[in-house]
């Protein structure tokens, strides 16, 4: 009878959603002056999977698309007098921050303040980032800032899987591609280091660049003042990195003390207030279609607990659905992934030529967008990428585990029969053979001159100089603009005004929200199966994102356009 019982929880469910409906909304609008308290904590998504109960009890939580639009509209409102954002303990990448951040300096044209308040404890490195956007920063009493440069952290297993008596063999193309070598290898290589550095001296010099400029200081001096380690927020104004330290209550009540009977607004309720009767997101639809997480051929299902993962399902759909509505004039395709299965990769990629038929299509990179990332962004009327942006990795790696050396130790025996001369190559009881590595080369050495293919026609280069540039090597957005990657630095607004240019429109209409779940779905049980993940608890859960995780690698095709790089 479990069914019945899910189908009532369905029906009680349904009940909810339409009383609410019943009960008529009304567009909300402020109604006096107002002080708009923007939040950023923890993780921001750029979209949001799909999950049954957002709507029912809660809404879903707000995207960076989201704040970046609040930020427009507070700009628009006449009843907004300012903005204060407070930034706590966030695990936002670099590209990311840089979006919030310009969003910030574009609401500040507008005349009216920015005020960030910083309420930290540890790392605080890109918060402070973000909250050098702001005219003024102040910083909660007790905070304990730790602002000390960056840095990147890499390992290197070789030695480990030695131990464990597992082999690793690698195959790449070429040099740069770096993603297999902490697999098999005990210490960076020298080209990986290469890329590693520049890298490293790229994104150093955009932060000190960006903060020396907003605090009126030299990129020496600011350097100086990262060096000396402050730490306690009085020592941070002294050295003029902040303006004061004040809890967040009295930065409020002293900015409503500058205009009388000014209100407090918070981020979730003026999310509600619609931009178009503020006159903004206003004209020709354009559709924001996101490609975010590790790129699989098929999709995993749409339970809430799985995460961000791009399938090639999924995506063909939704890219066909929009090359076919004719409503839709355009689409930015939104990435942030380091890549996944080559086949997945060139089905999505065939997806946006499909589009690009028919209307414009421009991507705008998010924190990373390499190896699969980018085979699907080469096909785009116009790229667009912040200068912290990794992008690039043009290249292939597969890589195969050999077990027998563990199995031998362990005593367990195994017998494999088969019928064809690589019958048995994804065996890991073993290495593979000479004869199994060089099909493996021929088989990535054929999908780096696909993937060259795909970046000349797209990118309009020789695919010489796509060789010359690609290798596997990733670039920051900054550098990947200069040497022809991307063609604009920015974020989801440069990538809206290269669509507005195309179609010759002073404003444009995006349409980005997922659809909320409907009464008719709920009715029929259609996410029965949703509710069951919900109540299975976390555990059974993680259990079906690691299984489902692991099922990615174990065929090493799924390899072959795999991440290259964390920056945490």
């Amino acid at each position: 009878m479990p069914g019945k019982g899910l189908k009532i929880a369905a029906l009680f469910f349904s009940g909810l959603v339409l009383s609410l409906g019943l009960s008529g909304f009304k567009p909300a609008r402020l109604v006096q002056d107002a002080l708009v308290l923007v939040e950023v904590k923890g993780d921001v998504p750029e979209n949001v999977p799909y999950n049954p109960f957002w709507g029912l009890f809660a809404p879903p939580p707000p995207t960076i698309l989201d704040k970046v639009m609040l930020l427009k509209k507070a700009a628009a409102d006449r009843k907004v007098r300012a903005v204060v954002v407070a930034i706590r303990d966030n695990s936002l990448g670099a590209a990311k921050v840089q979006e919030l951040r310009d969003a910030l300096l574009q609401f500040r044209k507008s005349g009216k303040p920015a005020v960030c308040y910083l309420e930290m404890e540890g790392d605080a490195d890109l918060s402070y980032y973000l909250a050098t956007a702001c005219d003024k920063i102040y910083v909660a009493p007790a905070s304990f800032m730790s602002i000390n440069g960056i840095s990147n952290l890499y390992y290197f297993l070789g030695g480990l899987f030695e131990k464990a008596r597992l082999s690793i063999q690698v195959v790449k193309i070429k040099e740069y591609k770096t993603a297999g070598d902490m697999l098999f290898r005990r210490e960076m290589s020298p080209e990986h280091r290469e890329m590693a550095e520049s890298l490293l001296n790229s994104l150093w010099d955009q932060y000190l660049s960006d903060i020396a400029s907003a605090r009126g200081k030299s990129r020496e001096e600011m350097a100086k003042n990262i060096d000396q380690d402050l730490l306690m927020p009085e020592k941070f104004q002294q050295a003029g990195m902040v303006d004061g330290v004040k809890y967040l209550d009295r930065i409020v009540k002293e900015l409503k003390a500058d205009r009388k009977g000014m209100a407090l607004v918070k981020e979730r309720e003026y999310q509600s207030i619609p931009a178009e009767s503020l006159g903004v997101n206003l004209g020709p639809r354009v559709a924001v279609i996101f490609g975010v997480g590790s790129i699989v051929n098929l999709d995993p299902g749409g339970s809430p607990f799985l995460g961000s993962i791009m399938s090639a399902e999924r995506t063909v759909k939704e890219l066909e659905a929009v090359a076919n509505d004719d409503t839709i004039k355009a689409v930015i395709f939104r990435i942030d992934s380091g890549g996944g299965s080559a086949l997945a990769s060139d089905l999505i990629w065939r997806a946006t030529q499909e589009v690009r038929e028919k209307k414009p299509i421009v991507v705008s990179m998010s924190d990373v967008a390499g190896s699969g990332g980018y085979y699907i962004a080469a096909g785009a009327d116009a790229i667009v990428a912040h200068p912290a942006t990794l992008t690039g990795s043009i290249g292939v790696v597969s890589a195969h585990l050999g077990m027998k050396g563990l199995l031998d130790w362990l005593q367990v025996g195994s017998a494999v029969l088969s019928r064809g001369s690589y019958a048995d190559i994804e065996d890991y009881t073993r290495a593979w053979t000479d004869a199994e590595t060089a099909k493996s080369w021929e088989g990535i050495e054929g999908l780096y001159q696909l993937f060259m293919d795909r970046v000349s026609q797209g990118r309009k280069m020789d695919k010489v100089q796509v060789n010359k540039i690609g290798r596997g090597r990733v670039w920051t957005g900054s550098q990947a603009k200069e040497i022809g990657l991307v063609d604009e630095l920015g974020g989801i607004e440069v990538a809206v005004d290269i669509v507005k240019k195309k179609l010759s429109v002073k404003d444009v209409n995006l349409v980005y929200k997922r659809k909320p779940i409907s009464l008719w779905k709920l009715l029929t049980g259609r996410v029965e199966e949703e509710m069951v993940s919900m109540f299975l608890g976390p555990r059974g859960s993680q259990l079906r994102k690691i299984w489902m995780l692991n099922k990615m690698y174990l065929n090493s095709e799924n390899l072959l356009l795999s991440p290259i790089i964390e920056v945490n």
